[in-house]
């Protein structure tokens, strides 16, 4: 076996279950995906980070873009599972009495997100990569499930539901442009991250 090729990479990977080489690939991918997008994205730097070769990265998800279909469906994914357990908890300690406060339970944990740039920035790349009919249907469908799951969970009225998640939009934005980083100086960079604003 050679080593540092190709080999190496692959019988490390072999070590580890195929669904831990496809966790490790996704995030792998998050990270080039946001930053890059879906057509600036190497696979040749996915497989590098995740400590695969590029072909066996295409061998588990086929083309590029699947991979990044699988990564926003992960980052969906966690978002669901953020405000699930916001939920949980607002219903464990008898917090989540009527639609406004199931609401408030879900969307909390959200602001704990806003240092994940990679995570939240990604979700904005799916939205402009949205000229491609598969991406587009991709997203429809992920935002179909999450607003519909938000509307049965909470009891909300549609009009509180649309509030909710456009501040969930502003936070995201937040995130991706690292508004964390300016709020100490920026009165702009509170107001997205639902800080108090000094006058």
């Amino acid at each position: 076996m050679v080593e540092g090729g190709d080999s190496d990479m692959i019988a490390s990977a072999k070590r580890r279950t195929a669904g831990q080489r496809r966790e490790e690939v996704i995030a792998a991918a998050i990270i080039e995906f946001a930053t890059y997008g879906l057509h600036g994205a190497s696979t040749e730097t996915i497989a590098t980070r995740a400590g695969i070769s590029q072909p066996y990265v295409m061998r588990l998800f086929g083309t590029k873009k699947a991979l990044f279909l699988a990564a926003v469906e992960h980052v969906g994914d966690q978002v669901m599972a953020t405000w699930q357990s916001g939920l949980d908890e607002a219903e464990r300690l008898g917090r989540a009495t009527d639609p406004l406060s199931r609401l408030e339970a879900i969307g909390m944990p959200y602001l704990g997100l806003v240092r994940d740039v990679h995570g939240l920035r990604l979700v904005l790349q799916s939205c402009s990569s949205a000229e491609d009919p598969e991406i587009r249907a991709a997203t429809h469908r992920w935002l179909d499930t999450m607003f519909t799951w938000v509307r049965e969970a909470s009891g909300a009225d549609p009009e509180a539901v649309r509030r909710f998640f456009a501040t969930g939009m502003m936070l995201t934005v937040a995130a991706s442009i690292q508004a964390a980083d300016a709020a100490d100086r920026q009165p702009w960079a509170r107001a997205f991250l639902l800080q108090p604003i000094d006058e």
